[in-house]
């Protein structure tokens, strides 16, 4: 059976056998017949099936199906056909997607002494090929024996690994191994090379790396290269089997939400390896920690743009503790060197009541819907989503995007959005430009009332990204001379809006030098060693703790947006060769600088408030009232807005749409 993805409509479809399918979906780690059941009958066609003996972070197994691997070239795939022939029992039409493990299990650390344990100490280990050989065996035997029996069923595979199976190298810390060091050695072609150690990579200071720091950049490409590249092996050895007939898939790639050290610890900075790759098909993600209250935007831990114009199918997972979710796992734990949690996380931060929990499934459901993006409902250690409320919401959802497939649907927004983890070798493990520049700007951006779309620095090539009037860097510190011309050609071509922030080019081929922010922006920008305070914009002050340098403009002939406490200049604009370049000096900026900024750059601007969320795209405009009156958004036509989620009309007049307040805060319309 020939599995791809195909695009109707604008929309990324899972295409079985000639047959379309919405990518909604279904996942647990405690799949049983009555959670399959509920999913199957609201609608759901396509579930996920974890087949995995070890044990998760809370001292229990990640399936209690039993262990398939379970010695040197000895497998059980009964534990396999004992959960498969469960779900198709529980959901006959159905399709999966089977994730299967390759981490270490507990007989091959004993067998093996000398090497760590993957699921703990990635990194560690993703060089020692006797290991990866195994693994890769275990996994191209499992998928051969489900292709065989039940390959007719089976819609694609995702291959876990490492810490929480999202090839986070958790435990290690970038500590070094001698695995690890003679990998390193040969990579660099110095067989006298040394793994950093734990002081110099830990170290304090101003937030780039100075030029005699050079080897912690050199080996944090190396250690986030090894973790990207052994993902990229098993995907290879996977696709060996499938030949590109089923969808390979992983968790991988928090860029915005491992914004700090996780992100040089768990070794996400070489996504771009894995997002581009012919052999990855599907990326998932949770939905961001941070953006989860019921007065919260929603957000994803990606450059979700970046999949979608390379034709990878993002999933979305909705995995929020619903107001019915345990706070534990009603089972003994079996404990082991993976437990690292006793209660689930994020139960104290449980929705309270079935309207909360409901306004969240469907702001989530917005959020995917405006970008086009999959969803499944990750119903963790069953119970998640137990209650008829919830689950006609499932089934209302299901429907919803059945209607709306039948619409033409383009992405929409006037603001492209690039991140990259490149630039973030310059910049200091310790430091909290990251977290301001990545995992807070998100709520910026959601605040700013503009459509927008996430983006890395790779797409720049792309013809697509040609199609918006304004463009933000957030973090672009070491702008390579490639990038540069793309940049140049892609912002003069018509007259674009460049809008950067805190230290573009400063720490290009390591130089940290103000005078490279200054040429790159065309603004007159100056350093200091100490901090001018928080940047002041309509009266508000917004402070951002982070480490010098500190910069400021001094340009005469650059108009002024926004002064620090101390009086300088801490935004600015210049028109240059028709163009406008604008240069925020902080690694963030407040939401509504930021919406006047896009207005300037003639933006069309959905929602003036902070707290009215807009998720539009050409066929549809999702709104989340977060605030406590009636939200008022602007649209581009004047007409009746039928609401999809209550179907119920509305009439803009005069460009204005007015939204009551009322207990569900999501509203999905189009234009009649």
């Amino acid at each position: 059976m020939r599995v791809k993805l195909t695009r109707y409509n604008g929309v990324l479809k899972v295409d079985i056998g000639g047959t379309l399918y919405d990518p909604l979906s279904f996942k647990s780690f405690r799949a049983n017949p009555k959670n399959v059941s509920e999913f199957y009958n609201a609608g759901v066609r396509l579930f996920s099936v974890l087949s995995s003996g070890i044990i998760c972070a809370l001292g229990v197994p990640y399936s209690l199906y039993g262990e398939s691997w379970v010695g040197e070239n000895e497998y059980d795939f009964s534990a396999i056909d004992r959960q498969m022939d469960m779900f198709i029992e529980n959901a006959p039409e159905g399709y999966f997607a089977l994730m299967l493990q390759i981490d270490t299990r507990d007989w091959y650390l004993k067998l093996h002494p000398e090497v760590p344990n993957s699921f703990t100490h990635l990194s560690q280990i993703a060089c020692d090929e006797t290991w990866k050989k195994q693994a890769a065996d275990y996994l191209k035997a499992a998928i051969t024996h489900c292709e065989e029996k039940y390959g007719d069923r089976i819609y694609g595979y995702f291959i876990l690994g490492g810490m929480t199976t999202e090839w986070f190298s958790g435990s290690d810390y970038e500590a070094p191994h001698p695995i690890k060091e003679k990998a390193y050695q040969r990579w660099t072609g110095d067989e006298h090379a040394k793994l950093p150690d734990k002081t110099r990579l830990d170290s304090t200071g101003d937030a780039f790396l100075s030029a005699d720091e050079d080897d912690i950049r050199v080996f944090r490409k190396f250690h986030s290269g090894i973790v990207a590249d052994l993902i990229l092996y098993f995907a290879e050895q996977a696709q060996s089997i499938v030949k590109h007939n089923k969808l390979i898939g992983v968790y991988y790639g928090y860029l915005f939400e491992c914004a700090g050290w996780p992100l040089y610890n768990h070794a996400i900075l070489e996504y771009e390896k894995v997002y581009s790759s012919p052999d990855i098909d599907m990326i998932s993600s949770p939905s961001a920690y941070a953006y989860r209250k019921i007065q919260d935007p929603s957000a994803f831990m990606t450059t979700q743009k970046t999949l979608d114009a390379h034709n990878k199918l993002y999933f979305l997972e909705f995995d929020h503790r619903t107001h019915v979710a345990p706070g534990v796992v009603n089972e003994p734990p079996v404990g082991g060197g993976n437990q690292k949690l006793t209660v689930i996380p994020g139960g104290k931060n449980a929705y309270q009541n079935e309207t909360e929990t409901l306004n969240v499934m469907y702001r989530d459901f917005l959020l995917c819907n405006a970008n086009k993006m999959a969803l499944w409902w990750f119903d963790m250690f069953d119970g998640w989503f137990r209650g008829d409320s919830m689950m006609n919401a499932v089934a209302h959802m299901l429907q919803i995007q059945n209607k709306l497939s039948k619409l033409p649907t383009q992405s929409v927004g006037d603001l492209a959005v690039f991140a990259e983890g490149n630039s973030l070798y310059r910049v200091r493990k310790t430091s909290r430009v990251g977290l301001h520049a990545l995992d807070h700007i998100l709520r910026v951006l959601a605040e700013c009332g503009v459509g927008y779309h996430v983006y890395s620095m790779m797409d720049m090539r792309l013809a697509e990204t040609d199609n918006y009037k304004a463009y933000l860097f957030v973090n672009q510190y070491d702008i390579p001379s490639e990038a540069k011309t793309l940049i140049t050609a892609r912002l003069q071509k018509r007259g674009k809006t460049a809008i950067w922030l805190y230290a573009p080019n400063y720490a290009t081929d390591g130089k940290n030098n103000v005078d490279n922010i200054s040429a790159w922006t065309g603004i007159k920008t100056v350093e200091s060693n100490l901090s001018h305070g928080g940047i002041v914009f309509n009266g508000n002050t917004t402070v951002y703790n982070v480490e010098g340098p500190y910069f400021s403009i001094a340009d005469e002939h650059a108009t002024p947006l926004a002064y620090y406490q101390d009086g300088t200049v801490a935004a600015a604009y210049k028109r240059i060769d028709g163009c406008i370049s604008v240069y925020v000096s902080t690694c963030n900026l407040p939401s509504d600088l930021l919406r006047e900024i896009v207005r300037l750059a003639g933006c069309f601007i959905y929602s003036e408030s902070p707290r009215v969320y807009v998720y539009p795209n050409s066929a549809s405009i999702g709104v989340y009232n977060a605030s406590e009156t009636e939200a008022t958004i602007s649209v581009q036509q004047d007409g009746t807005y039928e609401d999809l989620i209550e179907n119920v009309r509305y009439t803009s007049k005069d460009g204005k749409l007015t939204l009551p307040k009322k207990e569900m805060n999501a509203f999905l319309l189009i234009k009649e």
